[in-house]
């Protein structure tokens, strides 16, 4: 997961690769986001957020399930 800005605005986002969310999981962080007012999926793996507050928020709350990046480490 990346922390990003979005847009002209450059509000906060975070991206992450999605292909590892089922479809169920998908929809359901965007009712969640939705529901809470907390976020815009604006495709999969990219979400928008009003400010910083919203997206740690989110992480939080999603934090087990959105899928980590693989890093390789250097010896």
């Amino acid at each position: 997961m990346k922390h990003v800005e979005v847009g002209m605005w450059k509000l906060p986002g975070i991206t992450f690769k999605a292909d590892k969310l089922s479809n169920e999981l998908a929809e359901e962080m965007v009712a969640w986001a939705s529901e809470n007012h907390c976020g815009t999926c604006m495709g999969p793996g990219f979400w928008s957020f009003r400010n910083a507050a919203q997206r740690d928020w989110f992480i939080l709350r999603w934090s087990e399930q959105i899928p980590v990046e693989e890093t390789k480490e250097k010896l």
